[in-house]
């Protein structure tokens, strides 16, 4: 065969496959999905998932209109807006079109906060706010202060319990929503120890032990063989708990990024690594060479509490500090934070704290109120523990404990009648000063009945235990009232399971 004739073969043979051949054009694959933002109702963040596309669009149902692949749009005013991600494929290719209706509206804020001491200063408090549809924020320090901040640092002048209270103003068109809490100035936190736990070895396997994050130098570091799971903290020790309240952290020298998205973690298991809550997490770069507090806002006690690194971070942190109270008062059941109140005649006030409950006020038409809250038992067997601080003495006041299935109405006069438990129930500590109860200040425990004792007409036993034989839910309820002014507090109430 002639070259040239080799050569017409082949073009046949190539213009023959072309001919016979039908390559179908791929339409493109698409889904998308959005996320409104807590800090602004307005804006929305849309991730998109195509593939064989070549370009896309975004029509946002108001006029505007994006090709980024992740997008975010902040609408002008609420609405229902229609929505659509057109994707365009390789030429011939049908586009492929989503659509849908956004809903944009006006949400109510939401507001909590928590405070931490300095530890060089125990007047001075930082109030951590964390919010959602807030667009500003006003404090009331109770002693006269206020701060536009989100989250600000007050002095207070003396030691003492303050109310706080803090506003947040959302969007137009929104109620705003108000936090109040009774914050103790003056309370000094210990810097915890322990034994320490970690793990093992480092980077080099000589320096960068996990001892260099707890020796109180700036310049050193911890610095893991592996990037993801190194940890350390303190191990309390058998039988004893720590309520941690704040952090002190420091990053690794020009590495401050590796300790984002590392945990503070705490666990009452021996299988800690596993099973844990998270009391902190680490959002944003930190300053370096300084450390940076945190306040924690869980109350709960915890045996074991460490620094976990974040996934990367080859636990390259300098410093970890935990700073709280060991062994501390601990209520049970009783979330001192949940009381609600029911008020017969008005007149008498009530403030809370994390470990008391004080009545004070009166006057001369026997006004009452009552506290209360719900409780849900198993079976088995519970200790009710406290005791009555005596501030003031007249002899026409009152405070009762009930045990109850019915919760108290405001302008009811409230009583065990009709509303006590067949079991456990009932009245069941009562100080009165007409049956007895004494009339000197001082602390009486709730079993003390004789000289005067303070429970003088209740049923509290002597050793406070309750046995129950199947799971139970009643109310707790504390009423108090008085035909003159006074003033006592209920110290360290607490309702715990112990068997």
């Amino acid at each position: 065969m002639s070259r040239l004739s080799a050569v017409a073969l082949l073009l046949s043979l190539i213009v023959g496959c072309n001919d016979d051949d039908t390559f179908e054009p791929i339409n493109p694959k698409a889904e998308f999905t959005y996320e409104i933002s807590a800090d602004n109702p307005f804006e929305v963040s849309f991730v998109s998932t195509i593939t064989d596309r070549d370009s896309l669009r975004w029509n946002f149902g108001d006029g505007e209109t994006s090709t980024l692949a992740h997008p975010s749009h902040i609408y002008a005013e609420v609405g229902a807006y229609d929505l659509t991600l057109t994707a365009y494929g390789e030429p011939g290719s049908v586009p492929t079109v989503i659509d849908t209706i956004i809903n944009i509206q006006v949400f109510d804020p939401e507001a909590d906060f928590s405070y931490s001491a300095s530890t060089d200063n125990q007047l001075e408090i930082k109030f951590t706010a964390s919010t959602s549809f807030a667009k500003s924020y006003a404090w009331d320090f109770g002693d006269g202060g206020t701060s536009g901040v989100k989250s600000p640092t007050h002095i207070f002048d003396e030691v003492g319990t303050y109310t706080v209270t803090l506003t947040a103003t959302g969007f137009e068109g929104s109620t705003p929503t108000v936090v109040t809490k009774s914050v103790t100035v003056g309370e000094v936190l210990d810097k915890l120890s322990g034994t320490v736990i970690g793990h093992e070895g480092s980077w080099d396997g000589v320096n960068g032990l996990i001892g260099a994050a707890l020796d109180g130098d700036l310049s050193t570091f911890v610095d893991a063989a592996s990037g993801d799971e190194g940890f350390v903290g303190y191990d309390f020790g058998e039988g004893n708990k720590a309520r941690i309240k704040l952090i002190r952290y420091a990053p690794r020298n020009g590495y401050t990024g590796r300790v984002v998205g590392a945990e503070i973690r705490a666990s009452n298991d021996a299988d800690y690594m596993n099973n844990y809550d998270v009391l902190y997490t680490i959002s944003e770069e930190p300053a370096e060479g300084t450390l940076t507090e945190a306040a924690i806002s869980l109350t709960k006690s915890y045996r074991y509490v460490y620094y976990y690194s974040a996934p990367g971070g080859y636990c390259n942190v300098a410093e970890v500090e935990f700073y709280g109270e060991l062994n501390p008062f601990e209520a049970g059941l009783i979330d001192m934070s949940n009381w609600s109140e029911a008020v017969n005649v008005a007149g008498i006030s009530v403030a809370i704290t994390p470990s008391t409950i004080s009545f004070s006020g009166g006057d001369d038409s026997w006004p009452g109120t009552a506290i209360y809250q719900q409780v849900t038992v198993e079976a088995g067997t519970y200790k009710l523990d406290g005791s009555l601080i005596i501030d003031e003495i007249n002899t026409n006041t009152w405070c009762e404990m009930f045990f109850s299935s019915d919760a108290p109405q405001s302008g009811v006069d409230y009583s065990s009648d009709g509303g006590s438990m067949a079991e456990n129930g009932g009245l069941q500590v009562a100080y009165s000063t007409w049956n007895g109860s004494p009339q000197t200040v001082g602390t009486y425990d709730f079993s003390s009945t004789d000289e005067g004792g303070m429970n003088t007409a209740g049923n509290y036993p002597t050793d406070g235990i309750y046995t129950f034989s199947e799971p139970a839910t009643f109310y707790i309820v504390i009423k108090s009232g008085a035909a003159q002014a006074y003033n006592f507090t209920l110290n360290k109430l607490a309702f715990s399971k112990v068997n």
